[in-house]
């Protein structure tokens, strides 16, 4: 007799025809399904990695297309001239007047007599920026930069 006749033989014999161990012993499901995902001991060859076009494209050309920006970038940062000057002269030119502070006399009507055509508003703006007024008092025998007309 065989080993697994013999197992299943003994339940048989011990609890009679009906019992639930009248059934033949298997191997329990885990152990059946451990034993069907074993693998070989020797690795599977694999394929060797091929690219398509579109893949080469993509390989080759993103590093080329991101080299030839940064050069287009340094070329602009370096190749450029800057016209801009930092300078601490005050500000004067060809359409600016200097004017004297008279008893009374407010930055309105300085901006009304430097340009009578334009807004107030806009010549006074302009008197601050060129003077670099911190307030809008004047004081008797200040001289300004007023905008000429």
């Amino acid at each position: 007799m065989s080993a697994s006749a013999t197992a299943s033989a003994t339940p048989r014999a011990v609890a009679g025809a009906g019992s639930v161990l009248s059934r033949p012993l298997r191997a329990p499901r885990a152990l059946g399904r451990a034993a069907r995902h074993v693998r070989s001991a020797a690795p599977a060859a694999r394929a060797p990695l091929t690219l398509t076009r579109r893949g080469r494209l993509l390989f080759h050309g993103l590093p080329v297309l991101t080299g030839a920006a940064a050069l287009v970038v340094l070329a602009v940062i370096f190749l450029v001239p800057s016209t801009a000057t930092a300078t601490s002269a005050p500000v004067t030119g060809a359409d600016t007047e200097r004017t004297t502070v008279h008893p009374g006399e407010s930055l309105w009507d300085l901006a009304v007599a430097a340009d009578p055509e334009r807004d107030p508003r806009d010549v006074m703006d302009e008197i601050v920026e060129l003077n670099d007024l911190a307030t809008s008092v004047l004081v008797a025998g200040q001289v300004l930069e007023v905008p000429a007309a």
